[in-house]
């Protein structure tokens, strides 16, 4: 088990343009950020930053090789790497997140 953890200013994310978004957010977590807004990228910045930091090899990735949705109940998770748990939360100006790679081979 690994555990990767990021934080973020969120003011640095305030004024991110399109070119930007397309870089760190998959099409279904565009979607989802024209809906909630500036807060929801600060927290699959900080996700996918504490994933790949959870990971245990050295394999260079980049913000689109994991896709942070929300389930029913509104709990983040990895959409495409069922080894990886997450957890998401914003205070005032900042937010934090934890993720925990769990190797089930």
């Amino acid at each position: 088990m690994n555990i990767g953890c990021d934080i973020v200013e969120n003011e640095r994310l305030v004024d991110k343009n399109e070119e930007f978004i397309n870089l760190v957010l998959t099409k279904n977590e565009q979607l989802e950020f024209k809906n909630k807004g500036y807060l929801y990228l600060c927290g699959r910045i900080a996700g996918k930053e504490a994933i790949m930091k959870a990971l245990p090899n050295t394999k260079t990735y980049n913000f689109l090789d994991f896709e942070i949705l929300n389930d029913k109940d509104g709990k983040p998770y990895c959409s495409n790497n069922s080894n990886i748990n997450i957890s998401i939360s914003h205070e005032k100006k900042y937010t934090i997140a934890v993720a925990i790679f769990e190797n089930k081979d």
